[in-house]
């Protein structure tokens, strides 16, 4: 009998060391008011352990052994901390409101260009990297056209003219294209071509459009604005990046990006390596307009042809011009232009372009991270064909563009640039002055003016002469020449009575 009663002493004893365990327990509240205090935080000091009050500023700590010191903290109240040697069930913690502390205010700046310059009257258009990727078309230098106050013309798929407000032009030389500072425009053109030279989509990450004139703030280039593009960091945007398209007249176009970053010993980043390269083919649009010019001497129905929009060689000279000679002398014979060659026979439209990218950033005190000063090293290289339209249309055939970069910066602060830039033209020409090479070395102008006369004379103009009142311009001259013919043209067809009547 003694041993169960022994049994059960032991098993109610054991019972009370499994289900019970140590605590602490009360209510946190505001010590001016006594106010509950929501979601006050009690912590064990020295560990991640603890609980917060609930609706009603009551809280229930377990605690593992005592002594235990324990932390309370509410926003906008004072800490307290306390040491705790036992259970307690009725820890009931009051705080107090702490002082406050007034922060000053606080500016956060991200922008292009300096109070001073928004001072201005400066206009900035923006294309963020969202922009880019949803550009529709086959290159994101085309979502510049839905820009405010920029027109976009098209010279050709490989060649864009970005205008802005209170200009018009298809030749952009008074236009300023930047990419990450550096002055984008070809040595030989002594202008940007587009971004047939420039940055891949997949590396662009935004797009400034300066609006108008800024020649007081990029000198005298920038006269009709500027076009500042900014490129990814290495260190920012890692890993690879690839892109496809295809479209209408054989479009096709793709991309790749690829950006890493190298640890040193510490596991800071010290340098990065970025590398693009993309590639576009197309065939371009053909220029096939061969209706007379604006302003022309003659219509489409001249005998001796006339002056065509994309016929070159065809053009007006003053040797082929006998419309002021007495109609009896040259009869019908008027203006005549030489044959010219077609746009589409000189000139190469299948559009190509290749461009590569490669860039080496080191940070030179890898701690500071983003704020370290940074050498960048970087190089691009661009190869295509294509048409450029100017004052003429030029075929840019095999053209290539060499750009290096050596830069020392500090962000916001400070830079130390210096670049080079070479261009090779390729096979490049223009089309208009090749066609009259071809026709002078068929014959030159003035002998074959010569022999167009003596032919017309021999066989045409015999022909014409009952037409040539139609060309004389003195009306006493028509009227006594229509008698002259009317006189003469019984005799010529054999009739033998002349009735004047």
């Amino acid at each position: 009998m003694i041993r169960d009663v022994g049994m059960l002493c032991l098993g109610v004893f054991l019972f009370q060391g499994v289900f019970s365990q140590d605590r602490i327990r009360g209510t946190i509240t505001d010590e001016s008011n006594n106010d509950p205090l929501i979601g006050a935080s009690i912590v064990i000091q020295g560990s991640s352990k603890g609980t917060v009050t609930d609706f009603d500023g009551s809280y229930e700590l377990k605690i593992d052994s005592f002594p235990v010191g324990i932390i309370v903290s509410y926003v906008g109240y004072d800490d307290k901390q306390f040491t705790i040697d036992q259970p307690n069930d009725d820890l009931n913690i009051t705080l107090s409101a702490g002082t406050g502390i007034t922060l000053a205010v606080t500016e956060v700046r991200a922008q292009r260009i300096s109070d001073k310059q928004k001072a201005a009257p400066l206009t900035v258009e923006s294309m963020d990297i969202l922009a880019i990727k949803e550009t529709p078309s086959d290159n994101f230098y085309d979502g510049l056209g839905s820009l405010k106050g920029v027109d976009l013309t098209a010279a050709s798929l490989g060649f864009k003219v970005v205008n802005t407000r209170g200009f018009n032009s298809t030749s952009p030389v008074r236009s300023l294209q930047i990419i990450d500072g550096v002055d984008n425009q070809s040595p030989g053109l002594n202008f940007s071509l587009g971004n047939f030279l420039g940055s891949s989509e997949l590396d662009v990450i935004k797009v400034d459009l300066i609006v108008g004139a800024s020649s007081a703030f990029y000198g005298p280039n920038a006269f009709n604005g500027v076009i500042s593009m900014e490129t990814k960091n290495p260190f920012l945007q890692r890993g690879l990046a690839v892109s496809a398209k295809a479209g209408e007249r054989n479009l096709i176009e793709t991309a790749m990006r690829w950006g890493d970053a190298i640890t040193n010993k510490a596991g800071r980043d010290w340098m990065a390596y970025k590398f693009n390269l993309s590639y576009l083919r197309a065939d371009d649009w053909v220029a096939d307009n061969y209706d007379p010019i604006d302003g022309s001497r003659v219509s489409a129905s001249n005998p001796g042809r006339y002056d065509a929009v994309n016929i070159y060689g065809d053009e007006y000279t003053p040797a082929t011009d006998y419309s002021t000679f007495d109609p009896w002398s040259y009869p019908g014979l008027g203006n005549w232009y030489r044959t010219g060659y077609k746009e589409e026979d000189l000139v190469d439209y299948d559009t190509r372009n290749l461009k590569a990218n490669v860039a080496l950033h080191f940070r030179l005190n890898p701690s500071q991270k983003e704020n370290s000063p940074e050498i960048i090293v970087g190089s691009n290289y661009a190869n295509g064909t294509t048409v450029y339209q100017g004052d003429n249309r030029f075929s840019l055939k095999n053209i290539q563009f060499y750009q290096h970069k050596v830069e020392l910066r500090k962000k916001d602060k400070y830079f130390l640039r210096a670049y080079a830039t070479h261009e090779d033209a390729g096979d490049s020409y223009d089309p208009y002055f090749t066609a009259l090479s071809l026709l002078d070395s068929a014959k030159l102008i003035r002998p074959w003016s010569q022999d167009y006369e003596r032919y017309w004379r021999a066989n045409i103009a015999p022909g014409s002469m009952k037409w040539v009142i139609l060309s004389y311009k003195s009306r006493w001259g028509q009227m006594a020449l229509c008698n002259l013919i009317l006189i003469a043209m019984p005799l010529i067809n054999g009739f033998n009575h002349i009735n004047l009547n």
